[in-house]
Parts: C-alpha cells; sequence; structure tokens
C-alpha cells in the first residue's frame, strides 16, 4: 500500500511540511552560527560572510552544502581574504571611535562629526558585505572590493536591502543579545536577496 503523504524529500513532501521557507529558516540558523563562529578572530569578518552567502547560495539552488563544505569555503574565504578582513575592520572601528568620541564631547566637531564618522562606517561596512557576496573560491578580494563597492552606488535598492538586513539584526540583538549568534544568517539573506536581485535586473536589461 503505498503511503499518501511523502518524506523523502519530494515537492510534494516539502509541500506537506512547510515547503522549503521553513528548510530555509534553519539554513539561516546554521549559516548564522557558522558566520559567527568565522568571525569570531573580528579581522574574519569578511571572509566569514563571503562563505555564508556561498553556502546558502547553494542551499537555494539545492547544491551541495553540508557543514563540511561550508567549513571548507570559510577556510578557503580566510586564508584568502584575512588581510580584506583586518583592513575593513580596522577602518570601520576607528570610525566608529570617532563617532562615540565625538558624541560624548571627547573629540572636536561634536554632534556633526558623530554623524559624519557614524555615516561612515556604515558605509564602509556595507560595502565590505557587498563585496564578500561576490566571493568565490579562487576569487581576489582586490578585484572583488573594486566591483563591490561600485555596486553600493550603481544598486540601490539593493544597497537597502542590506541595511534593512543590518538594520534587523542590530535590532534582534538589541533585544535579545544571545541571538548574536544567528543574527549574521538575517545579513546573509538580505546580500543572497541583494545579488539575485541586481543579476535578475541585469539579465532584463541584457534581454
Amino acid at each position: 500500500m503505498t503511503s499518501a503523504r511523502k518524506t523523502d524529500g519530494s515537492p510534494e513532501s516539502r509541500a506537506v511540511f512547510g515547503g522549503s521557507g521553513v528548510a530555509g529558516f534553519g539554513e539561516m540558523f546554521v549559516v548564522g552560527i557558522g558566520v559567527t563562529l568565522l568571525s569570531l578572530p573580528l579581522v574574519t569578518l569578511a571572509p566569514a560572510f563571503g562563505a555564508g552567502v556561498q553556502h546558502f547560495r547553494a542551499h537555494l539552488d539545492d547544491e551541495p552544502n553540508s557543514i563540511r563544505l561550508f567549513a571548507l569555503r570559510g577556510l578557503q574565504a580566510v586564508r584568502s581574504g584575512w588581510w580584506f578582513g583586518a583592513a575593513c575592520a580596522v577602518v570601520i572601528a576607528l570610525l566608529a571611535l570617532n563617532a562615540v568620541g565625538a558624541a560624548q564631547g571627547a573629540l572636536p566637531g561634536g554632534t556633526v562629526f558623530a554623524i559624519i564618522s557614524g555615516g561612515l562606517a556604515v558605509v564602509v561596512a556595507v560595502a565590505m558585505l557587498r563585496t564578500a557576496a561576490l566571493w568565490t573560491p579562487g576569487a581576489r578580494w582586490i578585484d572583488l572590493w573594486r566591483e563591490g563597492r561600485g555596486i553600493v552606488v550603481d544598486d540601490p535598492v539593493g544597497t537597502s536591502l542590506v541595511l534593512v538586513g543590518l538594520g534587523v539584526s542590530t535590532t534582534v540583538v538589541w533585544m535579545l543579545p544571545p541571538l548574536i549568534v544567528i543574527a549574521p544568517g538575517l545579513v546573509v539573506v538580505s546580500l543572497v536577496g541583494a545579488e539575485r536581485r541586481r543579476a535578475a535586473t541585469s539579465s532584463r536589461r541584457a534581454a
């Protein structure tokens, strides 16, 4: 007698158990934890997001995306891009410190300088993330940076999606600090969404 409900991963089974959305939500948690672990040295933040985007993209495309592969991608990204992550981390940290110092009156310029420094820190962070979203094994980070910083301006809608992802993840951590281990998953989802939208827009224009 054939069972009326399939549980072998077929489209019918996915529909019964909540569809790919449930799997995607779980994968977001896995990616968030993985990116957090890879980012613990801080200077590996950019490569960690690069590996996270690759992993989540593979999940959406039904390609191999095991934890082992995630770890291997992470090691590849860190080996080739640790210097890029370190440079971005230093710049963002300095701008953030300037913003805090100015806001507290320790630096001249007051509120205006604090807003400018904080805004620049966000811009650098978004450019770093959009660069990380372009990473593939073997890619040169300096080339990715040249493309990524241009995309920030050339794709304002995608950049807005990334900003929303950052804002939501920040709010989640502010409300419940222990969720910092999964918050990067929200940013990865926004990065993948931004890149897929950009690719679709480019295809329509080419057609």
